[in-house]
């Protein structure tokens, strides 16, 4: 059975309530594919008004542990090995969206790619990021 949003956040909530406080959500799961958002937060930005460094990560990080899921269901010990991160241009003005598309979902570590944009100007990415998730247990 194929995992929905509504299961992904409600997981998030009890499994890493921060997240959840700070406004990451599930919004698209697929085969090998998941859309994940955070909720524009004034109150958070760096100065110059941009959504900071810290944030746009985190959110990467948390689609590539989604991505994690289309492949092995939904398991909290799955962790981060390693993420490479590019900058691409300010991101500001609105929520921040990201894309993951599993590259490969072996046995022993899922990797993927991430595109980051602000809701409204996909063609606009202001990050890319390639990563991986270790299976554990």
């Amino acid at each position: 059975m194929a995992l929905t949003p509504e299961q992904v956040n409600a997981f998030l909530a009890e499994q890493f309530p921060s997240a959840y406080a700070t406004g990451y959500r599930c919004e698209e799961i697929g085969d090998g594919r998941v859309l994940v958002r955070w909720t524009y937060d004034p109150a958070t930005l760096r100065p110059g008004g941009l959504i900071s460094g810290p944030t746009q990560f985190g959110l990467a990080d948390l689609a590539l542990w989604f991505l994690s899921f289309t492949v092995v269901g939904l398991a909290p010990m799955a962790v981060t090995t390693d993420v490479h991160i590019n900058f691409l241009r300010p991101a500001a003005g609105g929520d921040l969206v990201a894309e993951a598309t599993l590259l490969r979902g072996g046995k022993t570590r899922i990797t993927g790619e991430v595109r980051l944009w602000i809701d409204g100007a996909r063609d606009k990415q202001v990050a890319h990021v390639v990563g991986s998730y270790a299976r554990l247990g």
